[in-house]
């Protein structure tokens, strides 16, 4: 029994060596191949795993080959790669298993974001402009709109300012209106936000502290999205396309997209960029041998102290900029999930100035009851903390606070400190410019949270029903202080400003979608409700007499006066009812119609509810059987038209309104507190509609190796929202009605170019042009006669009461009126026409184009993008402040004032002298990277770049920049064009990695 038992064990141990030798065969199966995407090109990274057993895996080298020993039986491989459309292949008896991936854009036939939903490009009917991840320019501080800059026709976007976290000015087929908003609505991820949110500020000013020395300034709206987060950027352009969003769609509307986790990608990225600034333009001021001459040729009295400054460049420095990224993607059967963290800190180039900010956000997406529900969830939170240079660009304000100012007008023979080490100044007026930046503080944090939920039920084949809850939080807090030991401080011992704001919105939408097809025919329809509340609070506190600079704003009790404290709380609601049907028959016929009916609390008692309509058609010619061309291969017309409103003025213009005041009323010696009307009602306020119409050519040439579009539009706005004069006897003079009407009409031209696709070798270009011409057509009603608006109030001694534009019918907003300047004789400026006011210039641009093109070779790859603005004026305030010798001694001048042959003994006059030509070709952005992979480290794909930022302009402006553009007026009206001392941009130089595990 004991031999019998020994033979039968040695028999077993046989069989599981037998059995475990052919389990060791079985792994050790190997299958090789190669991946390439659809231009045979290999793709380098891609992650090869075997599905349900992730640990069995591998990536493709840098000739896009892969190696995997598998297990034997029926397996599947799993290909996915970042911005292609995962692929999975049965492994069945062969070896070799080749793979072509094709992009996400290919797959999907460019499916673009549009108003609560998505479509195939070939099927919008509408204008719609996209950009995606991959054609997004490189480097650091960049936002959003940066992002977006000269790459799509139609849309003017324009740096206010060239410090860390400025704002933008964007304007999609020009501007509808003179006093109410004119910028886009921005919709994250289906969720509508408030783009004036920030702005709230002005409420502050307009409640009683209206003479503060900090100006009041936009904030950027998109500062709290990452760009690195972005998926993609669509803008709607014509009315077919924004009409769904009624009230709110006049401006156009920018949809982002933000990425989210894959199906069977799991993948950790990490970024980092080091970026080194400078200012790319100084002003040419009197250097001090320079003003020393000047002075002594006059006759002055020169108060020379030996020094020979350059006091722009103890202003300037060069700004450090770090940005790091931290992002982590997973993706399962049913669910999937991105998560990504971002840390910034950028320098200023100006002494005192810089910002750091931090976001984070998440997205989950979830499948249920066999893919018949699907649930999403997008986090968003952002948050900036900016110290602020003393430079304002709101029209109005006063030059002689601004740091930059003063670096110009300085004498260049002061030291920076006397001698007793503090800082030189020249009481009453000139301060010392560097003083700003160590004794006048001016902080600001703005937090951001953006977050929504969603369900998607196919609770019946053809129908989905749509929930999207979304929320939005917003928050500001301003704190300013002067020293005392400051020249602008010192008579009020110190002085504090305090501000905070805080908006928020809440957000439901409920959607019932119908998608079927019937042989030919397709519909896709859509119903929907939507109710959206916005609440918005801020106050405003202003203190001085300090005993020490210890307190700041820390303790407003330590102050002796404590004045013009204000606040604000307001509230609008918004409920809208929309509908949308889309029509395809065979790929050739294409019909939309829209309809969307808003209710605001914001308009009169008579108007609050408006209907906004739309139609559009398209024909898509190179898909009838008679169309045959091996050359214009693609061919499609659209037309479109719609109406659709701007609600974006006060939420309470319609109204009665109360205010409190202590100006000007004494009891016993004491102001008292006393309640006056501010605001008459007005139950006929009603929206501003723009009626638009939208013919437009898509094509394609070989195949798609060439393509672009062709629109032409028209859009009238009606009913514009102006403060027009109340008669007589009246405690209020003014108040907002409905009164006149503007139009624009323009051409848009988009061209791309496949030029070169090789297997080692490629390049495409990316062309647009734009051209917009702009009218105001009236300034009056049946009831209300309008007058001529003075805009743009000039700035500087001499210039106090000139205006520099003028709104009238017949001519665009924009229009420089003033003296017609002809020359110089016998050291005076001489005018056309005995010096009567006319047109002298516009700041409307001819047209607008954008160059953006990139080559790879092999792993390396060089993207240019320049952009550029053809005849647009602007006027400079800055050289109509500092080109007169009346300046000196006091004074630095440009050095054209002591070249010029104008007299010492000259006013200063606002003319088109100072009206220059504001055209530029800018080079935006140029960047050279390397990709590898790096197998020992589990580095699936990397990226080493270095790029430029604003790295030349072409232009003949002698100002620091022709693209200019001020934030605020205090007459109510914005204007373009004007040179009002913004911080300067700087030009900058980066580099970084990007690295894939």
């Amino acid at each position: 029994m004991k031999n019998k038992l020994h033979f039968d064990f040695r028999k077993l141990c046989f069989v599981l060596a037998l059995i475990l030798t052919q389990c060791l065969y079985a792994q050790n199966k190997t299958i090789t191949g190669t991946v390439t995407d659809s231009t045979q090109e290999p793709l380098i990274g891609v992650n090869v795993t075997v599905k349900g057993n992730s640990s069995v895996g591998t990536i493709t080298d840098m000739d896009g080959k892969y190696t995997l020993p598998v297990p034997s039986g029926k397996i599947t491989l799993v290909f996915s790669y970042i911005g292609y459309m995962a692929q999975e292949i049965v492994v069945g008896s062969q070896s070799t298993i080749d793979v072509v991936l094709l992009d996400d854009a290919q797959a999907l036939e460019e499916v673009v974001v549009v108003g609560y939903g998505t479509m195939k490009k070939s099927d919008l009917t509408g204008s719609v402009s996209s950009i995606s991840s991959d054609r997004f320019k490189v480097g650091t501080d960049l936002s959003p709109q940066q992002l977006m800059q000269g790459a799509f026709s139609g849309v003017n976007i324009s740096q206010n300012s060239g410090k860390p976290g400025g704002s933008n000015t964007i304007r999609v087929r020009g501007g509808t209106s003179i006093s109410a908003s004119n910028d886009p609505l921005y919709v994250i991820d289906g969720v509508p936000i408030n783009s004036s949110a920030g702005v709230s500020s002005s409420h502050i000013a307009s409640n009683g502290s209206n003479t503060d020395f900090f100006d009041q300034e936009s904030v950027n709206p998109l500062a709290s999205i990452n760009p690195n987060d972005i998926e993609s950027i669509n803008i709607l352009k014509d009315a077919s396309a924004t009409a769904i969003y009624g009230s709110r769609g006049a401006n156009g509307v920018i949809m982002i997209t933000t990425k989210k986790g894959k199906k069977g990608v799991k993948q950790l990225d990490y970024s980092y960029s080091l970026g080194i600034s400078n200012v790319s333009n100084k002003l040419d001021v009197l250097t001090g041998d320079e003003y020393r001459k000047a002075v002594n040729d006059l006759g002055l009295t020169l108060d020379d102290k030996g020094d020979n400054a350059d006091w722009q460049d103890r202003i300037f420095r060069t700004a450090i900029s770090q940005n790091h990224y931290l992002s982590f993607m997973s993706g399962g059967e049913d669910t999937n999930y991105r998560a990504s963290l971002g840390y910034s800190d950028q320098e200023g180039v100006m002494l005192g100035s810089g910002m750091t900010s931090a976001n984070a956000r998440m997205n989950i997406n979830h499948t249920a009851l066999d893919g018949k529900l699907k649930l999403s969830m997008n986090l968003n939170y952002g948050e900036t903390n900016a110290d602020q240079a003393p430079v304002s660009n709101t029209v109005g304000s006063e030059m002689g606070s601004s740091m930059l100012y003063e670096a110009y007008v300085f004498n260049p023979t002061y030291p920076v400190y006397n001698d007793e080490g503090d800082f030189y100044d020249v009481p009453p007026y000139r301060v010392n410019p560097v003083s700003f930046a160590s004794e006048i503080l001016d902080e600001r944090k703005n937090r951001k949270f953006l977050g929504n939920l969603t369900a998607d039920w196919n609770f019946y084949k053809p129908f989905t029903f749509q929930v999207n809850l979304g929320y939005t939080y917003n928050s500001i807090e301003r704190n300013s202080y002067i020293s005392k030991s400051n020249l602008l401080g010192n008579g009020n011992g110190g002085y504090v400003s305090v501000q905070k704001l805080q908006d928020y919105s809440r957000l439901l939408e409920t959607i019932l979608k119908y998608n079927q097809k019937f042989g030919k025919h397709s519909i896709d329809a859509m119903l929907g409700y939507s109710y959206q509340y916005f609440y918005d609070e801020g106050n405003h506190t202003r203190a001085y007499g300090f005993l020490s600079d210890t307190f700041k704003w820390y303790s407003l009790a330590a102050a002796k006066t404590v004045e013009s404290i204000s606040s604000f709380a307001e509230s609008n609601t918004l409920i809208s009812m929309y509908g949308r049907i889309n029509y395809n028959y065979g790929d050739k016929y294409l019909f939309t119609a829209t309809v969307r009916r808003d209710g605001s609390s914001r308009f009169g008692a008579d108007h609050k509810w408006g209907v906004f309509p739309s139609a559009a058609a398209s024909w898509r010619i190179s898909q009838e059987e008679f169309y045959h061309s091996d050359i214009l291969t693609d061919l499609k017309l659209r037309v479109s038209y719609g109406i659709t409103g701007n609600q974006e003025i006060g939420n309470y213009n319609s109204l009665n309104t109360l205010g409190a005041s202590t100006n000007g009323y004494l009891v016993g010696g004491e102001k008292v507190t006393i309640v006056l009307p501010q605001q008459y009602s007005n139950p006929d306020i009603k929206w501003e509609q723009t009626a638009q119409t939208d013919i437009g050519l898509d094509f394609g040439l070989f195949n798609g190796r060439i393509h672009g579009s062709i629109d032409y539009y028209y859009k009238k706005t009606t009913d514009l929202l102006l403060s027009v004069a109340v008669p007589s006897p009246s405690l209020i003079t003014s108040q907002i009605a409905n009164v006149g009407s503007v139009k624009n009409q323009g051409i848009e031209i988009d061209l791309g170019f496949d030029v070169l696709r090789t297997k080692d070798f490629s390049w495409d270009i990316n062309l647009n042009f734009s051209r917009n011409k702009n009218e105001l057509i009236s300034l009056s009603n049946d009831k209300w006669t309008g007058e001529n608006m003075k805009v743009a109030p000039c700035q500087g001694q001499g210039l106090s009461g000139s205006y520099a534009q003028l709104v009238m019918p017949g001519q665009p907003l924009g229009t420089f009126y003033g003296k017609k300047f002809i020359g110089i004789k016998d050291g005076k400026e001489q005018f056309a026409n005995d010096g009567e006011s006319e047109i002298i210039g516009c700041a409307q641009p001819d047209f607008t184009y954008g160059i953006s093109t990139t080559l790879r070779y092999k792993n390396w790859s060089l993207s240019m993008n320049l952009r550029g603005s053809v005849g647009n004026d602007v006027y400079n305030c800055t050289a109509n402040n500092l080109a007169y010798l009346n300046n000196l001694p006091g004074r630095n001048v440009l050095k054209e004032a002591v070249t010029a042959g104008v007299n010492r003994e000259e006013a200063k006059v606002f003319s088109s002298r100072f009206i220059e030509d504001g055209s530029f070709l800018r080079m935006d952005n140029l960047s050279l990277g390397y990709d590898f992979s790096f197998k020992p480290l589990r580095i699936t794909h990397a990226r080493v770049f270095v790029s430029g930022q604003n790295l030349f302009t072409i232009t003949g402006y002698s100002g620091l920049d022709p693209e200019v553009n001020s934030e605020v007026s205090r007459t109510g009206v914005a204007p373009m064009g004007v040179d009002y001392l913004s911080y300067p941009k700087a030009r900058t130089f980066t580099m970084g990695i990007n690295v894939s595990f």
